[in-house]
């Protein structure tokens, strides 16, 4: 989001707000890594440096690279969407598992 805000030009409060989850994602990741096991903290970092290198990365250079002009910032605030909503779909699928097997511990 921040990248779009970036995009968009001039846009201050969604910077604002971007750059406040940035901060607390960020502070919430360094704990866990601090406190979690070690295999989990493996995994973790290996998703991490994959997902925000890697994909992120690749999708910066492809729509900076193949999408021009105002095209650019529509693809690119979609992609933002899609991600956001992902984002909030996710616990869904903890809940679907709760609600099949009745149980909060699977």
């Amino acid at each position: 989001w921040i990248y779009y805000a970036l995009l968009k030009g001039n846009d201050v409060l969604l910077i604002t707000i971007n750059t406040a989850g940035v901060v607390i994602e960020t502070i919430y990741i360094v704990l866990y890594i601090t406190y979690a096991p070690k295999p989990s903290r493996m995994f973790t970092l290996k998703l991490l440096l994959f997902l925000n290198f890697g994909a992120f990365s690749a999708i910066v250079l492809l729509c900076h690279y193949l999408i021009k002009g105002e095209v650019r910032l529509q693809v690119f605030g979609w992609i933002c969407v899609a991600f956001s909503i992902s984002v909030f779909a996710a616990p869904l699928s903890v809940m679907r598992t709760v609600i099949r097997t009745k149980s909060v511990e699977y």
